[in-house]
């Protein structure tokens, strides 16, 4: 099998799995938000991000020096190396929640006096505790199956684990409904996933077949490259969680809710670049160990080319209907978060770019330049966050994540160009970018003059708009026809 059509056979898997795991994660806070007051919905969220915040910190980021070195174990034929890799991680993951675990139940108290301002914020981070520890150990799971590029498995458990919190959270609100029944259904979610999915792992890496020897060099090897990728999600974390962290302490539990429907539904729409990256990591790996640059060069300009025409026309789609949207699935005591929606959507555009772009740093082996330029867009997060905040509120706290995004990802894009021929679809991008300027016309033009229901008269104008852009892709020469029969040759190729 080609490289091509491997990545394009995984990133198929990946993407129409996601595609279904994200639906069922967006209804999870449409769950929520419909069974939790606005303020309740806003305390929930606020505990999550400094639980997650903090958990950027375990482990050191060997996990994803799993991905990156599994790979290279298999080409070389270390499979002893494999099992131990993973257990050094394992140890390492679980001391650090204790640590931090310790300090979190230690100063629950104060959080809840001083920060969330709310005497409930106190018992949820001590179940937050719990969910820290059984979430993190499920991703060590992910990360072997990324790792041996087992697409099916490592989408299957996200779909899995939505679908049991789905169900879960819907049966916990049947009894009651507040943050305690949310963060048990939580917990419960995680620990059937876990012991799922744990017999696999267990087989993939020889946990019966090969001998426990955990070298001092060894692990030394995963903290060198974990530690930089590390300091890289700190960067990353603070871009996506600083808004709802500086939001907490200036503004209102009502706000910090609105907000937290708005990013998950702008966030929505990013699964698609994830899903590439996820594919394209360890095998970006392989063939950088493999010499293989001339690969990554021709390969990388299909995958920008394509990525940015499939996610500018549902941004676009996306910024027409945010009211509708969030009026659908919230509630009308969340439309107030429309402007911050369609600014964090064109954010999305960039975000999704720097996805693709630090990751494929990262499979070459270069995680300190991702790191640096993420902890730069992280510095300005912080910054334009603290400055504006206090007076914009959520409006200023998706500007500065636009602004942020942006950043990273044109600082990315020029940084892989020094280690990477790659032809960057420029052209493109401005003709993909016209294409969708003239879908979003059309669909204003059809909302002033089709008067039906509002979501009849949605569906009518997305899926007019649509046909329109597609037919724009052609015309515009974005792409051609051939190239396309081409791709769908690869991925149904069996």
């Amino acid at each position: 099998m080609s490289y091509t059509e491997k990545a394009l056979k995984g990133f198929t898997i990946v993407f129409v799995i996601n595609v279904i795991a994200a639906f069922l994660g967006y209804l999870i806070r449409v769950v929520l938000a419909r069974n939790l007051t606005v303020a309740e919905y806003g305390l929930f969220f606020s505990v999550f991000t400094l639980v997650s915040f903090l958990g950027v910190f375990i482990g050191f980021g060997t996990g994803d020096s799993l991905v990156k070195f599994i790979p290279e174990f298999l080409v070389k034929k270390n499979y002893g190396r494999i099992k131990n890799a993973v257990i050094i991680v394992f140890l390492l993951t679980v001391a650090t929640i204790f640590a931090f675990g310790a300090a979190l139940l230690a100063f629950s108290g104060f959080f809840a006096k001083y920060y969330f301002k709310n005497p409930l914020a106190a018992p949820v981070l001590l179940l937050f505790i719990i969910i820290m520890f059984v979430s993190n150990l499920k991703s060590i799971l992910r990360w072997v199956f990324q790792a041996f590029q087992d697409m099916k498995l490592y989408s299957l458990m996200y779909l899995l684990e939505n679908s049991f919190l789905l169900a879960l959270l819907i049966g916990f609100f049947a009894f009651k409904k507040d943050v305690f029944a949310a963060s048990y259904a939580y917990i419960a979610a995680y620990l059937l996933v876990l012991i799922i999915f744990l017999p696999a792992v267990l087989k993939l890496i020889g946990f019966f077949r090969h001998k426990t020897l955990l070298k001092k060099e060894l692990s030394q090897k995963l903290l060198r490259f974990g530690i930089p990728l590390m300091i890289s999600s700190i960067g990353g974390i603070i871009i996506v969680y600083t808004d709802t962290l500086v939001l907490t302490f200036f503004r209102s539990m009502e706000e910090v809710g609105i907000y937290n429907v708005v990013v998950p539904t702008a966030m929505i729409l990013q699964f698609f670049a994830t899903s590439i990256a996820t594919v394209i990591f360890p095998m970006v790996a392989e063939l950088w160990a493999k010499k293989k640059q001339d690969y990554l060069g021709s390969g990388l300009k299909m995958i920008y080319t394509y990525s940015f025409m499939i996610m500018i026309p549902a941004v676009f789609i996306a910024f027409s209907f945010s009211k509708t949207i969030l009026r659908l699935m919230f509630g009308e005591n969340y439309i107030g978060g429309a402007v911050t929606m369609q600014i964090l959507l064109v954010g999305i555009i960039f975000l999704g770019l720097h996805s693709i772009t630090s990751t494929i740093l990262n499979g070459i082996g270069k995680p300190v330049i991702s790191t640096r330029i993420l902890l730069e867009g992280a510095l300005i997060n912080l910054a334009l966050n603290l400055l504006l905040i206090p007076f914009l509120g959520m409006i200023g706290a998706a500007i500065t994540s636009l602004i942020a995004y942006a950043y990273v990802a044109v600082r990315c894009i020029f940084k892989l160009r020094h280690f990477i021929h790659v032809e960057i679809p420029w052209i493109g991008w401005l003709k993909t970018i016209l294409a969708g300027m003239l879908m979003l016309g059309l669909i204003f033009f059809l909302k002033g003059i089709i008067f039906l229901n509002v979501y009849i008269e949605g569906i009518i104008c997305a899926a007019a708009g649509g046909l329109f852009y597609i037919v724009l892709v052609f015309v515009l020469r974005i792409v051609d026809l051939k190239e396309v029969k081409e791709l769908v040759r690869y991925i149904t190729a069996r």
